[in-house]
């Protein structure tokens, strides 16, 4: 699938969202009221052709209408469970089809998800992207959303 373009400002709100900010920080940050930044996000996933807020900042790096993280390296090395689940958080992946994907239960699967958070310092599961984008964890390989979809990524030429 190829995503529609993103309006200027769907792309501002949608890089608050990728920083960290919640909604109302980012209404806040943007000087909008929450209910715009919510109308925003309903708009931009059906341009993406995604849901949830990790996913939608995954496949705006994907299409490059966010302008993707430098890389960094990190201060230590990732588990392969580690990588597994953040590339599922990016893909749109709910707790309960991360628990499914690595046959655990989805209490764990919320554990895993939230200490991962904790150890990279991310505010939620779209700065978990951000981050994985950051520290190569998660790249343009991943286009295969949990949804389904297949994002197009942009040929270099």
């Amino acid at each position: 699938m190829t995503p529609l373009p993103l309006t200027r400002a769907q792309g501002r709100v949608l890089s608050k969202i990728a920083e960290g900010s919640n909604t109302d920080e980012t209404a806040d940050e943007l000087a909008i009221v929450p209910g715009t930044v919510s109308v925003q996000l309903i708009s931009i996933s059906r341009k993406l052709g995604v849901s949830g807020r990790a996913a939608l900042v995954h496949a705006a790096y994907l299409t490059e209408q966010l302008s993707r993280p430098e890389h960094e390296a990190f201060d230590g090395e990732f588990t392969d469970t580690e990588i597994q689940t953040w590339r599922l958080v990016a893909s749109g992946a709910s707790a309960q089809l991360v628990a499914d994907v690595c046959r655990i239960s989805r209490d764990t699967a919320r554990d895993r998800i939230r200490i991962l958070r904790r150890r990279v310092d991310a505010a939620n599961d779209p700065h978990l992207v951000t981050l994985g984008w950051r520290y190569g964890v998660v790249d343009d390989s991943l286009v295969d959303m949990a949804s389904g979809v297949l994002i197009a990524v942009p040929v270099r030429g």
